[in-house]
């Protein structure tokens, strides 16, 4: 009634600014590869580096480095279980054999 809660339901206004970049050398390369047949350069194969690349591949790297530590840990405990499982056995083994 009276609009009042049409406020509330209302989205706010959108702000849409898309920057565009004209390179000329770019385009000249990709109707030149056109015409000799192959395919065009995508502005993502230049080979730069984007924002966080380099955070990115050093965080990748130190996951790594952390998984083929733990995967060594886990390594070791099951060796030690195994040793210790087997001393168990043994020393059963050595009362068993003992008469009293």
């Amino acid at each position: 009634m009276f609009g009042i809660g049409q406020s509330l339901r209302r989205k706010p206004r959108q702000f849409s600014y898309n920057p565009r970049y004209y390179d000329a050398e770019l385009e000249a390369r990709n109707q030149r590869r056109i015409e000799l047949g192959h395919a065009p350069i995508e502005k993502d194969d230049k080979g730069e580096r984007k924002p966080g690349d380099l955070l990115r591949a050093k965080a990748q790297q130190r996951h790594q480095r952390n998984e083929e530590v733990a995967a060594a840990r886990r390594k070791g405990n099951a060796t030690r279980l195994v040793l210790v499982v087997m001393l168990i056995i043994g020393f059963y083994a050595l009362l068993r054999s003992i008469v009293f």
